[in-house]
């Protein structure tokens, strides 16, 4: 279970309240209630790794109302399930979707990272460059450069770089040095507000390499609907990119058929925060690549 990953740091003084005893014993009273976000702004939790063992994760504490609505503050159940993967190349060997989610020796992008955890474990599988990037708040950028200094080893930091990109602006000095530079592109939870959709499959496009296997690996919570997310894959098969797979998988690891609408659109709302999509993407036509 993916919440089982997280640990959320004591509280500082003691919970006296009625409102605190409640707050704090919901996910007993409903055991149905699912936390797909963890922690608070200003906060940490940490990420208990199967492979790297526990890692601290420093949330940031907004300065803006825009920052705040990013919601770079929490650590969602997406971007555990993508540190789960970029640490285990055998993930999910034995299931349906069958690959080796293996970043070893290659250049990898983080679009939209949050606290840095896809990044991270990614420099510590050992990919050859990580990047990790998200909107250009100050804030933002060095919460994540924090957390890279807390648990990538010194002698390993030289790989890795924190830089500020908005969806879709490629044309500042990183994006035009990046063209094409990166044969494996991170997204997680990126989904949720179909706005920013275009820019992101436009940064998709630009930093994506060309090399036969280079792959765009997507995955996002339905805590938003899933029409949202839905509107993001049509967009993808428009723009030069295809889904290679696709499918939806829940944080005890059941896995199900992808489909864009379920039960008729009346989807039970706590029911589907459990469930994540997972997806790769790949160039559409072949001619796009080099061997």
């Amino acid at each position: 279970m993916l919440n089982s990953l997280i640990q959320l740091p004591s509280p500082k003084s003691p919970i006296t309240s009625v409102e605190d005893i409640f707050s704090s014993s919901i996910g007993l009273i409903f055991s149905d209630d699912i936390h797909n976000q963890h922690g608070d702004p200003g906060s940490h939790v940490i990420y208990k790794s199967k492979r790297f063992g526990d890692l601290k994760l420093n949330l940031v504490n907004p300065g803006g109302e825009l920052e705040r609505r990013l919601f770079a503050q929490y650590l969602w159940n997406a971007g555990v399930l993508m540190g789960e993967i970029v640490s285990d190349p055998t993930f999910g060997s034995e299931g349906e979707h069958s690959r080796r989610w293996d970043v070893k020796g290659k250049a990898v992008l983080e679009l939209g990272a949050g606290t840095g955890l896809a990044g991270i474990t990614s420099c510590l599988a050992g990919a050859k460059e990580v990047v990790m990037t998200d909107y250009p708040a100050p804030e933002i950028l060095g919460n994540i450069k924090v957390n890279v200094e807390t648990n990538v080893p010194e002698s390993m930091r030289s790989s890795t770089a924190v830089q500020g990109h908005e969806w879709g602006v490629i044309t500042d000095d990183f994006s035009r040095a990046h063209a094409n530079g990166f044969s494996i592109i991170l997204s997680t939870d990126c989904l949720w507000m179909p706005w920013e959709h275009l820019g992101l499959v436009h940064s998709m496009l630009h930093f994506l390499s060309y090399d036969e296997g280079a792959r765009i690996w997507v995955i996002a919570g339905f805590h938003t609907g899933r029409a949202k997310l839905a509107s993001f894959f049509d967009l993808v098969t428009e723009t030069g990119l295809e889904v290679e797979e696709i499918w939806e998988r829940d944080i005890d690891g059941h896995e199900r058929e992808w489909v864009k609408e379920r039960d008729g659109g009346r989807e039970d709302i706590s029911g589907r925060k459990k469930w994540l999509v997972v997806a790769v993407l790949q160039w559409a036509h072949p001619t796009h690549r080099t061997t």
